[in-house]
């Protein structure tokens, strides 16, 4: 009885498995040819039973007319009947007998048979159910594998929804980003309609101005040409009066050798910048603005070569050592500034009247004591500030120095 329990909590996982995970042919297949071997295997149960129930009745009836027999052979030899009827009644229960122990073997036979056939059916159908075990053994990894299988399609699933959910919102971004875009691009292309208007004005406008450049730059062209002219005739006029500065220079350093050999007058030469220093002991008296007559000699000699100078600025200077002016002197000349200024006129108004030097070209200063050459702590110092300095330079040049 285990196998037909077996199939009956088998028979629907079975049919559920198999609805689920098996083709239907194959399922039904299986389950007919099952519920046939179980109805084959019921009639066979039935049909022996009720041969055992009729071999049952066939003994019980056996057992009675063997009973009947041996009461009626009781009676026989209690009663005395004759010989006749006994053998008559004795055959006739002996046909019966026989007739039942026939019918007795062969429900016998038939119910070996059907033993035999129930042995063989219930082999059968434990092949049947071992098969089928293992049939829904496999169909329940193979539905295993579906649940598995379903599960990862399901998460798929959930993930495929959820990069569509997101796909949905980047579009509606992308939407509203093409939007504004498109208003954008309507922005620039009226933008680009007014750069291109102001570009029109504006190439106007530069070409008026390139047609002026042009004109300018004509005239600067012309301009440069004109400067180029006049840098060569300065040029020209520096290199005149370099030369003649040179000549000057040299004329100058010929006719004072004298003085310059005793230390009385010094002639330097320095970027077109003549200076003549010449120590006042040579020109004045201590304390005097009136030009010695040793003086007016050497001063006359360097007149008779200043008075040829053109394009020359002649700057006369006077200067002192800082010894305060003192006694009667300080009523005529209060400071060193007045003494040093007088002395400094006057070797002008001398070049002027006596050496006929152009007296546009002069100009006469006092510095006192305050330009020194030396120091003024010491004789030798102060000697050397207490100097008239004619100073010849460029005409352009003077007009520019204080």
């Amino acid at each position: 009885m285990g196998h037909p329990a077996v199939f009956r909590w088998a028979a629907p996982i079975s049919a559920g498995l198999l609805c689920a995970c098996v083709s239907g042919g194959q399922y039904k297949k299986l389950n007919d040819e099952s519920a046939a071997v179980r109805k084959q295997l019921d009639e066979t149960r039935a049909a022996l039973a009720s041969s055992a129930n009729e071999l049952s009745d066939t003994r019980g009836k056996l057992s009675v007319m063997e009973r009947k027999v041996a009461d009626s052979e009781a009676r026989i030899s209690g009663a005395g009947q004759t010989e006749g009827e006994l053998r008559a009644r004795i055959a006739e229960q002996e046909g019966s007998l026989a007739r039942v122990k026939a019918r007795t073997e062969t429900l016998e036979k038939e119910r070996d048979q059907l033993q035999q056939a129930n042995a063989d059916l219930s082999r059968s159908l434990g092949a049947k159910q071992d098969e089928l075990s293992k049939t829904v053994s496999r169909l329940q990894g193979e539905l295993s594998e579906a649940k598995r299988s379903l599960a990862l399609t399901q998460q798929k699933a959930a993930d495929y929804e959820t990069a569509l959910r997101d796909l949905g919102v980047q579009l509606d971004q992308a939407k509203a980003r093409a939007v504004q875009l498109e208003k954008e691009r309507g922005q620039l292309q009226q933008a680009n309609a007014d750069l291109s208007k102001s570009l029109g004005a504006k190439q106007d406008e530069l070409s008026k101005t390139v047609f002026a450049l042009s004109e300018d730059k004509r005239g600067l062209e012309a301009r440069i040409a004109e400067i180029s002219r006049t840098a060569e005739e300065l040029k020209a006029s520096r290199e005149r009066d370099l030369a003649q500065t040179k000549s000057t220079y040299e004329s100058l350093v010929g006719e004072l050798r004298s003085e310059i050999d005793k230390g009385q007058v010094q002639i330097t030469q320095i970027q077109g910048k003549l200076s003549v220093n010449v120590a006042d002991t040579i020109f004045f008296d201590s304390g005097k603005a009136e030009i010695k007559e040793g003086g007016r000699k050497v001063l006359q000699r360097v007149g008779d070569i200043l008075k040829h100078l053109t394009g020359k600025q002649i700057r006369i200077e006077g200067h002192t050592d800082n010894v305060p002016i003192g006694g009667v002197l300080k009523e005529r000349y209060p400071t060193n500034w007045e003494l040093s200024t007088a002395r400094a006129t006057t070797v002008a108004r001398f070049l002027q009247e006596k050496a006929g030097v152009d007296p546009a070209l002069l100009t006469a200063a006092g510095y006192g004591e305050h330009r020194p050459v030396a120091a003024n702590d010491a004789e030798p110092g102060r000697a050397k500030n207490r100097r008239i300095e004619i100073v010849l330079i460029d005409r352009e040049i003077g007009r520019a120095l204080p």
